[in-house]
């Protein structure tokens, strides 16, 4: 340009009017004499170049570091040897050449930014109404760049785009993969043949997730390509349930190797994660790499292969990241475009001389073949110090990069020239619009069928090759993914064999290994960190995150993964629990049998007759049922056996205990009576009526029951893992059955212990009081076992099996047995004599007659003489009469003369004749004068239930002995006999008076 002052693009016209001063000013402000290192390319199209020449300084006064071989020297080659390629064919770019302005980022964003405006300097055209100091019109001395090729790394290809976008001007790079740039409100003119790190990032996620690995490390770069690709790869991980240990530990250009140290101690610390994933660019990889190795040298050897990498396309398939470094990065995983080879790109970098070429010159010199006057190419100079070249992964993509931008160029000016000669178009002198150029590029391919290089987005194709890093330091292909099919195909074995671990042990980068069966997790912090908390296995299934109980009823399958109903059990046969109580009611039903079988053939014998047979029928009836119930309270539950439980329950005990409590009553009234009348329903069909009586109303209750809760079976759930078959009836229903049985066990109790102290020839009460004792206590027993065991209906079932049929053995053995015992094996007993029981009785009942008076009108109302200190008789009507100065006696009902003919038959000839002289002692003891106050008195406290009695003669008739008078003995000696033997005999007199009216009452009964 030919002076200072130029005027403001017509572009520049649409930003205010502050941007363009202070844009202008920082422009005008730059030395024109500050020389801009650059290689230059002539040409009639030129397009900018941005590659890391050099690497980035430690410090802000050198920005600028050593130079870098392959990141920057190669891809700044395959520019220029794709500029070549595309001038040469003629094929992309047949209307005119290429040319080319390079300069150097040194991989410092602010750096590159001041580069940049070289190329926005060579874009102001001529005739902007620029005039300078004499007048004349400003012009430029160099061509516009049509586009820029570049940048290398994400975080300067922002800064760039922010400022070529300002002139529209495009850009496409060649490696910069940042997700940020994808943002074209904010990047338009941006644009790329590489995928976008969200990419890169599901490709890494989807490797580790293949590893089985959840708990890595990240490390990342400060920046936007390394924090917005962690970024990615975060998402991308939570979607594959990978999880990151602790934050992301971010590096920056200026960190010291203390810092690097730091970071490597601390990330052993935690010992779970092994995983280390990298979006860290290749200058701190080198320094990462390089202090795990001084540790390790230094005697950290719980480093060594301890971290197991996987990075990003900053590390690629770069052999200078690796250089002397291979022992320690064996087995790192690494992600890289879908690399190919540039056919003649490593044979004219051999042939290039550095001539010219100020980069070039650089490097040759850092090569040291500058020094070397036969070394004019970089072949020789490579042979000379001894060096392999080989290809940089991004070679391939610089120089499609450079391709699709001609092919472009070319349809633009198809578009626009037709078959004018480009130098003589309106074009070369206009100039190229940047966003119609980019339309030309963008969803292009550069070899027809094959997919276009960038999206309509301006992103590359998703194409990913996976790398690991072999012990001589070679990467290997393990894997690749398209985006096209959106399928990883990865060699997980061999990937893990690379790894150091154990023999036969699986490399794992986890925080928590999987729960055993039967546990589930219980996550912490993070989803890849738990704890493996306990199931019930019993009752619950479960996953990977909880147990979930099941339904009451159900219980987990073998897999633990479905819920199943539980199969009813009931009781069976052929288990100890059914065996024990069905032959303990077998035996029981066998004994009841043969003490009916007794009963029913000794049915006339005195003990027999003396025990109430009725009575002891009904009572064996019960004891039966109670043994019979057993065996349908063990049978599997149906509608028929649970019925005839809900009836013989009840039943079984009301027959054995109404029975009872008839007797118990019957003695209570007798020999405690509460009047001077006769007890009524003493005989024995009133005995059976009231004890029938006493059964019908357990019997109605149950059938009322039955109607309105008719019998069945249900399933009930004693445990959670166990279902039960039992009849529809629960522990409620058992007692309400069982209630009025309880009632009759106290009742009968309660008589027995009031009757305890009856006449001891009466000892049937004794056997009664001990079998109601025994039942209390075996009843008071079962209630904890049965209530105790809810959970075992077993133990339930075979306890109250037990309790119904012992309760029946109790009444069995305590009331039977001595009778069974006398009728079988003393028969002697069982006979009408002195010696037997009955023959005592009959004695002293003889005793008793000498009390007896004889009342010759026959009075028919009795005065008993109780026991009871309490009880007072009332006044008779003998001495009503007497009060009233009446003399007429009340008739008294004479002893029956074939009562006094059974008592005489009962006894010996001798005995007879002591009767008759003692009833006609007696007879003229009750002719005596009426008058007499003594006899009065007499009278008064004798019995009144026998006043005549009949004579008895030498031989076995009977005669009626007449009335005697008491004028035959003295009086007074007759009083005081009548009142010694009153005192001594009161309570038995009273006794033996109520048993000779149940005899004269009924001639078929016997004593008792």
């Amino acid at each position: 340009m030919t002076c200072v002052s130029f005027h403001t693009p017509p572009l520049l016209r649409r930003y205010s009017s502050i941007l363009q001063n202070l844009f202008f000013f920082f422009l005008l402000h730059i030395p024109i004499s500050s020389t801009v290192k650059q290689l230059t390319v002539p040409g009639q199209i030129v397009l900018g170049g941005l590659f890391p020449i050099h690497e980035a300084g430690r410090n802000a006064s050198h920005q600028c570091g050593k130079i870098k071989a392959d990141q920057g020297v190669q891809r700044m080659v395959a520019m220029l040897f794709a500029l070549e390629k595309v001038n040469r064919d003629r094929q992309l770019l047949p209307q005119a050449s290429l040319g080319a302005q390079i300069l150097d980022t040194c991989s410092v964003d602010s750096y590159a930014l001041e580069q940049t405006l070289e190329f926005i300097k060579s874009v102001m055209s001529n005739g902007d109404g620029v005039t300078c100091a004499d007048g004349s019109t400003g012009s430029y001395t160099r061509q516009p760049v049509v586009a820029v090729v570049g940048a290398a790394g994400s975080q300067v290809s922002v800064m760039v785009a922010s400022m070529l976008q300002l002139f529209k001007i495009p850009q496409v790079s060649y490696s910069s993969t940042g997700a940020e740039l994808s943002e074209k409100p904010r990047f338009a003119f941006f644009s790329r043949v590489v995928p976008p790190d969200n990419l890169q990032a599901q490709v890494m996620a989807r490797v580790i997730g293949a590893l089985e690995w959840t708990y890595v490390h990240a490390i990342a770069d400060t920046g936007s390509y390394g924090e917005r690709g962690m970024d990615s790869f975060r998402a991308a991980a939570a979607e594959n349930g990978i999880c990151i240990d602790g934050d992301v530990q971010k590096i920056s250009r200026r960190w010291t190797e203390k810092n690097f140290r730091d970071l490597l101690i601390r990330m052993h610390r935690t010992r779970k994660a092994r995983g280390v994933v990298m979006f860290v660019d290749e200058d701190n990889l080198k320094r990462l790499l390089k202090t795990l190795d001084l540790l390790v040298a230094e005697g950290h050897t719980e480093l060594d292969r301890h971290f197991w990498f996987v990075a990003s396309d900053s590390w690629g398939i770069k052999q200078s990241v690796v250089r002397g470094l291979e022992h320690r990065t064996y087995g790192a995983i690494t992600i890289a475009p879908m690399v190919r080879e540039e056919t003649g790109y490593l044979e004219y970098f051999r042939s290039l001389s550095p001539k010219g070429f100020v980069f070039l010159e650089e490097f040759f010199e850092y090569l040291g073949c500058s020094a070397t006057v036969d070394v004019k190419t970089f072949g020789d100079c490579f042979d000379m110090v001894n060096i392999t070249l080989k290809q940089e992964s991004y070679v391939p993509f610089v120089v499609d990069t450079v391709k699709i931008i001609a092919k472009a160029i070319s349809m633009y000016i198809e578009d626009d020239c037709g078959k004018i000669p480009f130098h003589k178009c309106t074009l070369a002198q206009s100039g190229f619009r940047g966003e119609r150029l980019q339309r030309y590029y963008r969803n292009m391919s550069l070899i027809k069928n094959e997919p276009a290089l960038i999206d309509a987005n301006g992103d590359g194709i998703g194409r990913y090759d996976v790398f690991q890093l072999d012990i001589n330091g070679v990467y290997q292909k393990v894997g690749k993914w398209r985006s096209t099919d959106d399928f990883l195909s990865v060699e997980v074995e061999k990937i893990r064999h690379a790894f150091k671990t154990a023999h036969g042990e699986r490399p794992m980068s986890v925080c928590s290994t999987d729960c055993p069966r039967g546990h589930y997790r219980a996550y912490q912090d993070q989803t890849c960190c738990w704890a493996c908390i306990p199931c019930d296995t019993s009752t619950s299934i479960h996953n990977e995150t909880s147990c979930e109980e099941c339904a009451v009823g159900m219980v987990p399958d073998r897999t633990l993964h479905f819920c199943v109903p539980i199969p009813p059990v009931s009781m069976q046969w052929d288990t100890t629990w059914s065996l024990i109580p069905a032959a303990f009611s077998t035996l029981g039903i066998a004994s009841t049998i043969f003490v009916v079988s007794v009963f029913l053939k000794f049915s006339n014998t005195p003990v027999i007759m003396a025990s109430g047979r009725e009575l002891c029928y009904c009572m064996m009836s019960g004891i039966g049922m109670c043994y019979t119930l057993t065996f349908f309270l063990v049978s599997q539950p149906t509608v028929i056996t649970c019925s005839m439980t809900r009836i013989l329950m009840g039943l079984s005990m009301s027959a054995i205990y109404a029975a009872i409590i008839t007797k118990t009553n019957r003695l209570a009234r007798v020999f405690k009576p509460d009047s001077a009348q006769r007890p009524r329903f003493i005989t024995p069909k009133a005995q059976v009526g009231i004890c029938m009586g006493i059964v019908s109303v357990q019997l109605i209750g149950t059938f009322v029951w039955i109607l309105f809760d008719p019998p069945g079976t249900m399933i009930v759930f004693p445990t959670r893992t166990e279902a039960v078959l039992t009849c529809k009836a629960t522990t409620s229903h058992l007692l309400i059955s069982l209630l009025y049985n309880i009632l009759l066990i106290v009742a009968c109790t309660v008589y027995a212990f009031k009757t305890r102290k009856i006449p001891e020839n009466f000892n049937e009460t004794r056997h009664i009081g001990f079998t109601m004792y025994s039942t209390c206590i075996l009843w008071l027993a079962f209630g904890p076992i049965y209530f105790a065991t809810q959970s075992d209906f077993r133990i339930q079932i075979t306890s109250l099996c037990m309790c119904i049929s012992l309760s029946g053995t109790v009444a069995l053995i305590c009331f039977f047995a001595p009778k069974v015992y006398i009728v079988l094996f003393q028969p002697y007993k069982n006979v009408r004599t002195r010696q037997s029981a009955v023959g005592r009785l009959v004695n002293q009942q003889m005793r008793f007659m000498s009390q007896l008076t004889y009342n010759p009108d026959g009075c028919n109302s009795y005065q008993p003489m109780s026991s009871n200190q309490s009880y007072k008789p009332s006044i008779s009507a003998e001495e009503s009469s007497h009060t009233s100065n009446a003399q007429v006696q009340q008739p008294t009902r004479a002893i029956p003369p074939h009562v006094i003919e059974q008592l005489a038959a009962s006894l010996p000839i001798s005995d007879k004749n002591d009767l008759v002289k003692k009833l006609s002692l007696q007879d003229k003891f009750f002719n005596n004068n009426n008058n007499n106050e003594n006899s009065e008195e007499i009278r008064r406290r004798r019995p009144s239930s026998v006043h005549t009695v009949g004579a008895v003669t030498n031989g076995s008739s009977v005669a009626h002995i007449p009335p005697r008078s008491y004028t035959d003995e003295p009086k007074s000696s007759m009083i005081r006999q009548d009142t010694a033997k009153s005192r001594t005999s009161l309570a038995e007199s009273h006794q033996v008076d109520l048993i000779l009216e149940e005899i004269a009452a009924d001639t078929n009964s016997t004593f008792l």
